[in-house]
């Protein structure tokens, strides 16, 4: 009989294990964050993108007592950044701010990516959506869009244009082949880079963020021709539409997210996602995603997970119809 008490002792010891499992889990997630937060940003520093970050990163400490820092990783339109979160612990201590570009166009950009948009990670909520706009270098003599496909249609394979994240790769591969001109793509690691030869003049036209762009073309460094989104955006109803200013059709519009790595704690992702979305819809937020020319976009982990799939196939045909080939 006492052969048997050891097993029997496991078999108790493995039941009770089991049984703590859940309430350990909520008793994690009662307790998050009990120390630092790094939200990692696949952007460079000086664009909306970034400056947004850091805002949330600010309404959180203030919201959950824990410091939440950014760490900007950059690096293959966001691959870099995406795939770190992906091999993270899931325990809700590293989160991505994603974009469409790292969950739904980098998959048709380049032939393989370092990790997988939709098995590596867990949604939490979608924070907001940012125009872009057509920037071009005031030495290039133009003032509007028709001028500017005027100009390059009659200089075939003379100008060019820069990119640095996949919204501005695709939507300006779009754009060059909705206006039926030849143009050459100069690829950049960050907008402010682009930005540098538009001013000098080494660069032609970009499409970049509107919070970037408008800032430089406030002080005259850059011209704006357009915004990329449907309709005008209200803290610029002076600047037109691309559809308006000569290109019927045309829409883009960028949108960003937090993700946590696969298998962290439901609980977690929900308290995350319900901080994150009161920050999203406060006076405060959406004061400074005016500034920055973007409109919340508060969600929950079901819908961001529906977003995602959706624009996969969504921005998938428009790589295709853009004749991008996967590098």
């Amino acid at each position: 009989m006492t052969d048997h008490l050891p097993s029997r002792r496991a078999v108790l010891q493995l039941a009770a294990a089991s049984c703590l499992t859940p309430l350990a889990l909520q008793v994690h997630a009662d307790t998050y964050p009990s120390r630092v937060v790094t939200i990692v940003v696949p952007f460079g520093p000086g664009n909306a993108y970034d400056m947004m970050a850091r805002y949330l990163a600010d309404r959180l400490r203030e919201s959950l007592g824990q410091p939440f820092i950014v760490e900007a990783k950059q690096g293959a339109l966001g691959g870099v950044a995406a795939s770190s979160v992906a091999r993270a612990p899931a325990d809700g201590y590293t989160l991505l701010f994603g974009a469409n570009s790292t969950h739904a166009a980098n998959q048709h950009l380049f032939k393989s990516i370092p990790y997988d948009p939709v098995a590596d990670f867990a949604p939490v909520t979608t924070l907001a959506t940012i125009p872009q706009v057509l920037v071009v270098s005031p030495t290039l003599g133009v003032d509007n869009l028709k001028d500017l496909i005027a100009l390059a249609k009659s200089r075939p394979g003379k100008l060019n244009y820069g990119s640095s994240s996949a919204t501005g790769r695709i939507a300006s591969e779009a754009f060059r082949q909705m206006a039926g001109i030849d143009a050459v793509h100069i690829p950049y690691k960050t907008s402010a880079q682009a930005i540098t030869d538009i001013v000098g003049g080494q660069l032609h036209f970009l499409v970049t963020d509107a919070g970037l762009g408008i800032a430089q073309a406030q002080g005259g460094r850059v011209k704006v021709l357009g915004v990329s989104s449907a309709q005008r955006v209200p803290a610029i109803p002076n600047i037109p539409t691309i559809a308006e200013a000569g290109l019927p059709g045309y829409e883009f519009t960028a949108w960003l997210a937090i993700f946590a790595p696969r298998r962290t704690p439901p609980d977690v992702v929900n308290r995350l996602a319900e901080s994150i979305n009161g920050i999203v819809r406060s006076p405060g937020m959406q004061e400074s995603l005016a500034r920055m020319y973007a409109l919340p976009y508060p969600g929950t982990p079901d819908s961001l997970r529906d977003l995602v799939a959706r624009d996969t196939r969504r921005w998938g045909e428009l790589a295709k119809a853009a004749g991008i080939e996967p590098e």
